[in-house]
């Protein structure tokens, strides 16, 4: 029976790190792959699943039957696993939000929490369950009595949870492994959520008794039946039609009142095509990126013509983004050379050949275009090519994937690329008649960041879009409407909206000079790569529309910065060293503040690795799995080590000091390879060693997070002796300084403070924990002082 349970324990890590990668990629794409959902909706599976070790799960540990709870709650886990994908891809019918349309925190955090609440809190029960049931067929794989079911505390009580966390651990590197090369590229969410089911309803029928063995209670037996009656009825909806159907059902009810003609999972992230009447829409993470043949004119004519008709000749010209579908033809009728065109997706230039046009045919094939199959960015970093004209497409930086094309260094790299006259055109959400605060600090940060980089900067106001040129040049300011008109002329364009008249209507300065006065006031800072404030201001923009009130929160946390966060951990340190020197023995809350805190690290080690993967290579859909694969193959590696040096020692106090210490000095060196990794990218040898350091980083932050749980375990045991309600506790404060990093850190202290100085709110954090730590061992050890004199004496 011992090994049946080792089983089902490596079975429940690979389910949980296959359920949460499956449904958090889902939500990135209802979040429209915004990168700060990632630290919501993890924070929120670390908040439930403590909730689900510490309550749920010691209450099983009190069942009578307590393997048929566990079995029970695996089954439940299972089926909430597929109603959560089918509720993720169907929520928005109930919010009566339309593709495209954003949503805020406040709807991000509500709608994730809920959607995972029945997976994540039945999958922490789990963890409590297994650590009882280990405990009680440890010894000789059968039960060990009553003082064994009251968790007596022992050493071996110490191991059982210290085992149960690495085999646990164990499962979920093997669901990593598997999910990325195995599942994903070749099954839809669905069909590997019903993998899932298929392995664990076989291991949970080898956990039951035997329902044709005489004597076996008759709950046993029906229990044995059912499962035995699940496996061929789920082997069924994989191998059939079913499987598809309920795929399919999903995304449809996802693109309800459209007529989806193509779904699809690429490494950048979520590609879907809707038709109606020959219209063909390209949605990249739910967000409209190409319309064809019959595009928004206004829009397509101005971000083409205001900088094609202000550069006096521009031959080689560059697309990031939205090129097809309007944008390249109109470019084509200058005089260019040629036209390179990179997508954000690489995938989607060849989804648009799928379901060709004859706008899009005309594009793609005219002989200028040549079409680059990789990230925008990435192209322009590795060309060699200088551009008179660069256009990039990305009108909100709303995630760390496309605030890659707004920040200074993006700025700096293009302005690199520019021949002397060359100019860059971006655009940002925009109003003539009324700038909002929100909208306000977006622009002015994009402005002041462009100004930093490019001695002229022109922007074009418009209703729903502003329009920045920037160049080296001073013609790119000097163009006036009837310049424009006259290179128009000359050109001998075709155009349906740039006229004299209209060029006048929109170049005239009323509109400039109201666009200054509304963002004057604005106290926006710079956008950085590793520090993306456009996330934050996107987010707060987008906020403004769905959750006014809780914008007061985000404006008093832009206000956040390290010294005021040190004077809080000053007074916190003070406060709890005072609480401590009133206890008689302050090593338990030390040890729980040192969970916690390691906690809180170990998710911010996990976030920083995500957003900087993101901002390096403009990707991370697929390397969700990757890296936290190799998180947790630290955090066993950590466990297996701590647990082998737990029998060489009693007291393990000096080792938890010594870990405190390394992930101090963790946090403090992490960011800084970050911040110079950047410049050497332009080396393809780079590129795969960097890939190779982010799974390294993830292993050793693993290791220092992880050793620290069975040494926490072994010396809370010696002042709690209850083995469930140890195991419950600490796991519980291990996620629930999980959830504190994923709110805090993802949605305020990344975009906020950046990478560098929100690893040194870690620091900070483990050195009020260490603090609290170093002083409760030193009370012990002057307590015993006497005592030893005494035998001594």
């Amino acid at each position: 029976m011992k090994n049946r349970l080792i089983s089902a324990v490596v079975l429940m890590g690979f389910s949980g790190l296959v359920a949460q990668i499956v449904l958090l990629r889902e939500l990135m794409v209802a979040f429209h792959g915004n990168e700060l959902s990632i630290g919501v909706v993890m924070a929120n599976w670390l908040l439930l699943e403590s909730a689900g070790a510490y309550f749920l799960g010691r209450a099983i540990s009190r069942a009578k039957r307590k393997r048929g709870a566990f079995v029970l709650v695996t089954v439940l886990f299972t089926f909430s696993f597929l109603a959560a994908i089918y509720a993720v891809r169907t929520f928005k019918g109930l919010l009566t939000v339309v593709p495209g349309e954003g949503l805020g925190i406040v709807p991000m955090f509500t709608v994730s929490f809920l959607i995972l609440l029945p997976v994540s809190l039945l999958h922490g029960a789990l963890f409590t369950s297994g650590c009882n049931l280990h405990y009680i067929y440890s010894a000789s794989g059968t039960p060990q009595g009553p003082a064994a079911a009251a968790g007596v505390s022992d050493t071996r009580s110490a191991f059982s949870i210290a085992r149960v966390y690495i085999y646990e651990t164990a499962g979920t590197i093997l669901g990593g492994l598997a999910l990325t090369y195995l599942l994903i590229p070749f099954l839809h969410s669905m069909k590997i959520a019903l993998v899932l089911a298929l392995l664990n309803f076989a291991v949970c029928a080898l956990l039951v008794e035997p329902f044709w063995r005489p004597r076996v209670p008759l709950s046993a037996r029906a229990a044995g039946v059912f499962l035995f009656g699940l496996l061929p009825l789920t082997a069924f909806l994989l191998a059939g039609p079913g499987a598809d159907g309920i795929h399919l059902h999903s995304v449809q009810r996802q693109w309800k009142s459209h007529h989806l003609v193509h779904y699809q999972n690429s490494r950048y992230g979520n590609i879907v095509v809707v038709e109606r009447e020959g219209e063909y829409t390209f949605f990249s993470d739910g967000l409209p990126v190409v319309t064809a043949p019959h595009p928004d004119v206004v829009y397509v004519e101005e971000f083409v013509h205001f900088p094609m008709l202000s550069h006096p000749a521009p031959r080689e010209v560059l697309v990031l983004s939205g090129g097809a579908g309007g944008v390249l033809r109109e470019i084509l009728k200058h005089d260019v050379e040629r036209v390179d065109y990179a997508e954000i997706d690489p995938l989607i230039p060849e989804v648009i050949q799928k379901f060709p046009t004859p706008l899009t045919e005309q594009e793609l094939r005219d002989p200028r275009v040549n079409i680059e199959y990789l990230d925008g960015r990435f192209f322009l970093k590795r060309t060699p090519r200088r551009y008179d004209v660069i256009l990039s497409a990305f009108t909100d930086p709303s995630t760390l994937q496309i605030n890659r094309f707004f920040t200074r260094e993006f700025f700096a790299l293009a302005e690199n690329r520019l021949t002397p006259d060359g100019i860059l055109v971006l655009g940002l959400p925009g109003s003539t008649a009324y700038l909002s605060r929100e909208m306000a600090d977006l622009n002015a940060m994009v402005l002041r960041t462009l100004e930093i980089v490019f001695p002229h900067v022109r922007v074009i106001p418009g209703d729903g879009v502003n329009f920045y040129l920037a160049s080296r040049s001073q013609g790119v300011t000097g163009a006036g409407p009837a310049d424009m008109a006259a290179r128009a002329a000359t050109r001998g364009l075709d155009l349906a909206l740039i006229t004299p008249g209209y060029l006048e209507y929109r170049l005239h300065p009323r509109w400039l000079d109201r666009f200054l006065a509304g963002i004057e006031e604005s106290a926006a800072g710079i956008n950085r790569d590793f520090k993306p404030l456009g996330v934050f201001y996107s987010l707060v923009y987008w906020n403004e529309r769905f959750s006014p009130s809780f914008n007061q929160v985000f404006r008093r946390s832009e206000k956040i910065g390290l010294p005021s966060l040190a004077g809080l951990f000053l007074v916190c340190s003070l406060l709890l060293l005072l609480a401590a020197s009133r206890m008689r023995d302050p090593m338990k809350p030390a040890l729980s503040l040192c969970i916690v805190s390691t906690g809180f690290a170990g998710m911010l080690f996990d976030l920083i690795l995500i957003f900087a993967f993101q901002v390096l290579f403009g990707y991370i859909f697929l390397w969700l799995g990757l890296l936290v694969t190799a998180f947790m193959a630290g955090v066993m590696a950590g466990g297996l080590w701590m647990t082998a040096y737990l029998k060489k020692v009693d007291v393990t106090v000096p080792a938890i000091i010594k870990l405190e210490l390394g992930l101090i000095v963790f946090a403090v060196l992490l960011p800084l390879m970050f911040v110079k990794a950047g410049p050497w990218l332009v080396h393809a040898w780079f590129d795969y060693a960097l890939r190779a350091a982010f799974l390294a980083l993830s292993f050793l932050s693993g290791i220092l997070v992880g050793a620290e749980f069975p040494l926490a375990n072994k010396e809370y045991l010696k002042v709690s002796p209850s083995l469930s309600g140890t195991a419950g506790l600490l796991y519980s404060a291990d996620l629930w300084g999980g959830w504190l990093g994923g709110i805090l850190g993802g949605v305020v202290l990344l975009p906020v403070l950046g990478l560098l100085e929100t690893s040194l709110v870690i620091v900070m954090f483990k050195i009020s924990s260490l603090a609290l730590l170093m002083f409760a061992a030193r009370r012990r050890s002057v307590e015993a002082a006497p005592d030893i004199k005494g035998i001594r004496s």
